[in-house]
């Protein structure tokens, strides 16, 4: 029987069955150790681990699981047998596996080599994960624990035996404290922590005292007590962002809706966001193939519904800088919801346009050529720009063929526009449509790298779009 250090108390009966049936399994020489929290030694959001399993040839970051029957999923979302669909626990396990070999390296230079692997235990006895995930494999059950967490074989690359590094790593980790889960926050229930960064985590919640639609998104930005009193300033300013942004709009079917946001603890601001029941990021239906089975008419209304919601933006004033697959949320019956505002540019006042280390943060594959150059000449046309590129992949279920620094370097189209022309005229095609030609111009001006030659608004491309035939 494996020994067991309690740095923390189990937080329901799943991890307390994990547990118990996990010592019982595995060998003497084995040790466990539970409940314990780490950060990334930033003074960043502390993660939370389950357990860490030292065995013979490896250590073990085991996420447990309560869920019950069949999943089905990808490398993004989990999708449940009661409808539900969450993100997968993978990345995110994945980013813990490795703090927690950052954790051991930092503490001796003999541990540089002991390799750590991600596991995601499901705990009830009846679930299983059938998933299109290389990584599936990470995925367990109870009855399968012992052999994998036993085998070397199950390992992505060799591993040494580190056996004589067992006294080492416990010494590392007896040093962590008892992890403390987030059950409440606020007037908010916490039902399931879907997303974590640095700077943010987010979380499904369930408002106490509302019964009406009380499901909510709860995006947790945290900022660093120990800064200077102008970089802490800097990092407030940017959280509020976003919340600027919304407020300098009037509310729209096709933009996203928030609260206001609040403070919580010493260190941190909330802020609560629609939930869309079992809504999905654009990014997520374009990595399934099962939802690449949308005609030429539903694209064409998925892509005006964001044209729209960005043109009430612009109206206000605000460009969005950021439109990309992830910025986008499609539930059912096609309602689709622009997201992600914290990128945006505010025209007036300029002095709240400013965010913090933009450049890092906007994705090269979807930034138009004068945003990259410098963020703050932004316009409409470069939010077209953008569309432009989603409205591609959607129809090709490809992603644009070069970054923006490709494409200003070597003055070429991002997109192949044979391709294009090709899905569009192929007969049987899900995207076959009477007019192919009249597409791919649209989608030609609104890609164009001189932004004069592009849509000036989004009132120009909405009208062309609702000319386009089937």
């Amino acid at each position: 029987m494996a020994k067991i250090h309690a740095i923390g108390q189990p937080e329901n009966d799943a991890e307390r069955n994990a547990i118990r049936w996990i010592a019982r399994s595995l060998p003497d020489e084995y040790t466990i150790f539970h409940n314990f929290e780490l950060t990334d030694g930033r003074r960043g959001f502390p993660y939370e681990y389950d357990m860490a399993v030292i065995g013979e040839f490896a250590v073990y970051n085991v996420e447990v699981k309560g869920y019950r029957g069949t999943i089905r999923g990808n490398t993004r979302e989990w999708i449940f047998e009661n409808g539900g669909v969450y993100p997968s626990p993978i990345p995110l396990a994945n980013k813990k596996t490795k703090i927690l070999a950052s954790k051991l390296r930092q503490f001796s230079h003999h541990l540089n080599q002991v390799f750590v692997e991600t596991v995601i235990l499901l705990s009830d006895d009846k679930a299983s994960a059938r998933l299109r995930d290389e990584q599936s494999s990470r995925v367990i059950n109870l009855q399968s624990a012992a052999s994998h967490l036993t085998d070397p074989q199950v390992l992505p690359r060799p591993s040494t035996r580190i056996g004589h590094h067992h006294h080492t790593i416990c010494e590392a980790l007896f040093g962590t404290r008892p992890a403390h889960k987030t059950k409440q926050i606020g007037l908010y229930n916490i039902i399931e922590k879907i997303n974590q960064t640095d700077t943010r985590t987010v979380f499904i919640a369930e408002h106490r005292d509302i019964k009406t639609f009380p499901k909510t998104i709860l995006k947790v930005y945290h900022f660093d007590l120990y800064a200077s009193s102008r970089d802490k300033e800097r990092q407030i300013q940017s959280i509020f962002h976003d919340p600027e942004v919304m407020r300098t709009m009037s509310p729209h079917p096709n933009i996203i809706r928030t609260s206001d946001m609040f403070a919580w603890e010493h260190d941190k601001f909330v802020l609560p966001t629609e939930y869309l029941d079992h809504g999905r990021t654009l990014e997520t239906l374009l990595d399934r193939a099962e939802d690449r089975q949308m005609t030429w008419s539903m694209k064409r209304e998925v892509i005006a519904q964001i044209a729209k919601g960005l043109r009430h933006a612009h109206q206000a004033g605000i460009i969005h800088r950021d439109v990309r697959p992830m910025s986008v949320v499609v539930a059912p019956e096609n309602q689709v919801k622009l997201v992600n505002f914290d990128l945006a540019l505010i025209r007036q006042p300029p002095e709240l346009s400013a965010v913090l280390h933009l450049r890092q943060r906007l994705h090269p594959s979807y930034t138009a050529p004068e945003v990259w150059r410098d963020p703050a000449t932004a316009t409409e046309a470069s939010d077209v720009y953008s569309l432009g590129l989603l409205f591609y992949e959607l129809i090709t279920h490809t992603s644009p063929c070069f970054d923006v620094e490709t494409v200003m370097a070597m003055q070429i189209q991002p997109i192949d526009y044979e391709r294009l022309l090709h899905e569009l005229s192929t007969p049987g095609s899900w995207d076959f449509m009477a007019s192919p030609v009249d597409v791919v111009d649209i989608v030609r001006k609104m890609c164009a790298l001189d932004p004069n030659e592009r849509y000036a608004t989004m009132d120009g491309l909405l009208e062309d779009l609702s000319i386009v035939g089937d």
